[in-house]
């Protein structure tokens, strides 16, 4: 996986391309972490390469590595959405494609999501006989319709992208080629918003729920892996 970053006319640009389907380990969410912390800009836009987003978690490095290496990668990954949600600049998702379990929870980290047409959304862990961790149940009672949340998480559902942002995955739909242009334009909308208030009002909407979450981050992902074995 490369993280590439750059920073465009005070726009923070944190780019996931792996040449495949962007699987995520530990090293990712410590490169996003240290490329928030690392750049004053304005605003951050989070994107994927041509045709996906991420299709999740890197389930043979999760294989690899055992019981002990998947609690390091689920709590790196815990803390590395708690900082994305309550990142006081505008952060937006540009989804290129498809936003498989982990994906989805990236772009609900974000504060707006541009869906890419015709790609797959969905919170699948039970598919994969794997229980929601805390932070993708308060990212998704965040953003997906109370009317919808159970029926979508609980048999893991996969859906496309019209119906994830009709559900709350994401908040716009567009053609995959204009996904990075739509979601560059929407975060210069909300750059130009005064940032001392919008810095405090997301801190009023998140700070809370987060700090449960990472309070106890390390309780929840020891008990979700401890049916794991070693290696």
């Amino acid at each position: 996986m490369t993280v590439t970053t750059s920073i465009d006319d005070d726009l923070l640009v944190v780019t996931l391309d792996d040449g495949d389907k962007n699987a995520l380990t530990p090293e990712i969410f410590q490169a996003v972490i240290a490329a928030l912390d690392d750049h004053r800009s304005a605003g951050v836009l989070l994107a994927g390469r041509p045709g996906i987003f991420t299709a999740g978690l890197n389930v043979k490095w999760m294989a690899a590595n055992g019981r002990e290496g998947v609690h390091r990668l689920l709590v790196d990954f815990g803390r590395c959405l708690m900082r994305l949600w309550t990142d006081p600049r505008p952060t937006v998702c540009a989804a290129t494609g498809h936003a498989i379990a982990a994906g989805s929870m990236f772009a609900m980290a974000c504060d707006h999501a541009v869906a890419a047409d015709g790609g797959y959304w969905g919170l699948t862990e039970t598919q994969i006989d794997f229980e929601m961790p805390r932070f993708g149940l308060a990212l998704a009672a965040a953003n997906l319709r109370a009317d919808r949340r159970e029926d979508l998480i609980l048999p893991g559902a996969r859906i496309d992208a019209a119906a994830a942002v009709e559900a709350g995955f994401a908040d716009e739909l567009a053609a995959p080629e204009e996904v990075l242009n739509r979601a560059d334009s929407r975060v210069r909308e909300l750059m130009e918003l005064p940032s001392r208030a919008y810095a405090g009002t997301k801190a009023r909407l998140r700070e809370d729920a987060a700090a449960v979450v990472l309070a106890e981050l390390d309780e929840d992902i020891q008990a979700l892996t401890a049916h794991l074995p070693d290696r």
